[in-house]
């Protein structure tokens, strides 16, 4: 903690001085539900993890002593425990359990943890049930069935796949899983998280086809979350005491970086050279004018547009540039005026020590 809090106290003392701590995020964001900690705002209604089990994961996982299957049930288990309990639904489900894959019914398996409001003990408790073992061959579009039945939730979903981008699917008896993926996307208020350790172009494909869907839905990569495993639930909420710069502003309709914002860019990127075991969190956003999905893109752009920066003058890796992004929810200034709405145009960000 006494780090965290350094490396946040040198950061300020970088910044210019119209870059300064925003106002407190209000919290009057259509996603957003109203809780009663004033650190976290929830930033979905549901969410769901879809766990592989499959045969394929039985690999050795690096030098870690773990194969990947068990690496995986070890990025739940602590993922878990970086969670506040901010009301949601959740449900903890595999791809499968084995048995007659062929016939069965994706209403046949038995999940882990039933949808109910999420308890982090008993939900915990949920994942020290999962197999370490493989059950079978990998199915992904067994999961992807899955959802159909569970989805339907008031407020948005979000979905949590493990997956390496193979798949044993029945012809003509079961939909391909980007199918499967755009049918929910399109009936759905859904986004799909998709933890990827896939080692071949197919599987990469697979998986960056199901994450275009829509624009809230991206790839994480297996190494960063296993590194990282508090940036697997980011987009369930944010928590205000460590996003608090509001560094990067847009124009209108605009993802490209202005020029005035370079400088504290630089000094930005400098620092994360100079602290090698730091990481940034970039979080995207809009005003309010247009669509919800038009603004989710461009928040997602504009992310990803400091985290290119950061990237290319700097030459950090994409594992300590982690972007979200969130379209107009959370706005920290009205929406009503022209310079409440240069506000909410940002990308905040939030420093990390990775130690």
């Amino acid at each position: 903690m006494k780090m965290r809090l350094f490396i946040l106290s040198v950061f300020v003392l970088l910044l210019p001085a119209g870059l300064a701590y925003a106002a407190a995020p209000a919290m009057t964001a259509e996603l957003a539900s109203p809780v009663d900690s004033g650190r976290y705002l929830r930033m979905a209604n549901n969410f769901f993890i879809i766990y592989d089990p499959a045969d394929s994961m039985d690999v050795p996982y690096k030098d870690t002593g773990l194969t990947r299957l068990e690496a995986e049930k070890q990025i739940l288990r602590a993922s878990n425990a970086t969670l506040p309990d901010l009301g949601w639904q959740a449900g903890l489900y595999p791809h499968w359990k084995g048995g007659l894959w062929l016939h069965a019914s994706p209403m046949a398996f038995k999940p882990f943890y039933e949808l109910k409001r999420y308890d982090q003990v008993t939900y915990g408790q949920a994942i020290e049930q999962l197999p370490s073992r493989p059950t079978g061959p990998p199915m992904i579009q067994r999961g992807l069935m899955k959802l159909e039945h569970l989805l339907g939730l008031p407020g948005r979903t979000q979905v949590f796949l493990f997956s390496d981008g193979k798949h044993s699917t029945a012809p003509g008896l079961e939909p391909e899983p980007l199918a499967q993926a755009r049918m929910l996307a399109d009936k759905y208020d859904v986004c799909f998280n998709i933890v990827s350790s896939a080692t071949t172009p197919q599987g990469k494909k697979l998986l960056d086809d199901i994450a275009s869907v829509n624009n809230c839905s991206q790839v994480f990569d297996f190494d960063t979350v296993f590194a990282k495993p508090e940036h697997l639930f980011g987009k369930l909420y944010m928590d205000t005491e460590q996003a608090g710069f509001n560094n990067v502003l847009f124009d209108f309709d605009k993802s490209s970086i202005k020029a005035e914002f370079g400088p504290a860019l630089d000094k930005l990127g400098q620092f994360l050279l100079d602290q090698p075991t730091t990481y940034v969190v970039l979080s995207g956003f809009c005003d309010s004018i247009g669509s919800e999905a038009y603004n989710i893109g461009l928040s997602k752009r504009r992310a990803e547009s400091v985290r290119n920066y950061l990237g290319k003058r700097f030459k950090i890796s994409k594992d300590r540039l982690l972007p979200y992004w969130y379209g107009y929810a959370n706005p920290v200034a009205t929406n009503d005026t022209p310079e409440g709405r240069a506000l909410n145009r940002r990308v905040t960000i939030a420093i990390r020590n990775g130690n």
